[in-house]
């Protein structure tokens, strides 16, 4: 549908500023780049800010969440990005950030498949497909791992298909003696 633009939808409407709804978790809404993100949008003297609480977002049915022109939301733990959408649906704002594509940034395959046919640059990778009935060949030694005839030098970072899953591991050659490490990850 045809949008009109915000002044004019402000002008019909009588209001004298955009309500601009972000609807993230209180730890990703707190987080340095959201912070850098509001501070800028406040400058704007037409915009005001509302931020969704973690209880409205997790307790209250989405016709109890504030009311907003426009709609940022962040998925992350625990977040329940199909309350966002199905906001998004009743409220119609303009949204920001594509809700369903969020579920999309969750599966490592789907995020190097878009950078792909987007001809966006990625580190060299390759996908060790794991699940039932695949027909991946994987091969290691004390240097080099080579997965479907692609071969990799270590040192050599894994990551699981689920960006959710942060157990990532670096494989290191012998020279650097051997073996493979967890990466730690700041919670």
């Amino acid at each position: 549908a045809n949008r009109r633009s915000c002044k004019a939808e402000m002008e019909s409407e009588g209001k004298s500023k955009i309500t601009v709804g972000v609807c993230a978790m209180r730890k990703k809404a707190a987080a340095k780049p959201m912070r850098e993100i509001l501070k800028r949008l406040r400058v704007q003297k037409a915009i005001e800010i509302v931020i969704f609480t973690d209880k409205q977002i997790l307790e209250e049915t989405v016709d109890k969440w504030p009311l907003c022109d426009a709609l940022i939301a962040f998925y992350s733990t625990g977040f329940p990005l199909d309350k966002a959408i199905e906001y998004s649906e009743l409220r119609k704002p303009y949204v920001v950030n594509d809700l369903p594509s969020q579920y999309l940034t969750l599966d490592r395959r789907e995020v190097y498949r878009i950078l792909s046919e987007n001809n966006i640059e990625t580190p060299r990778h390759t996908i060790l497909n794991r699940d039932k009935g695949s027909n991946c060949v994987l091969d290691e030694d004390e240097d080099r791992i080579e997965i479907n005839n692609i071969v990799f030098h270590k040192p050599f970072v894994e990551k699981p298909v689920d960006a959710e899953d942060h157990n990532v591991y670096i494989y290191y050659p012998i020279a650097a003696g051997g073996g493979s490490q967890r990466l730690f990850r700041k919670v």
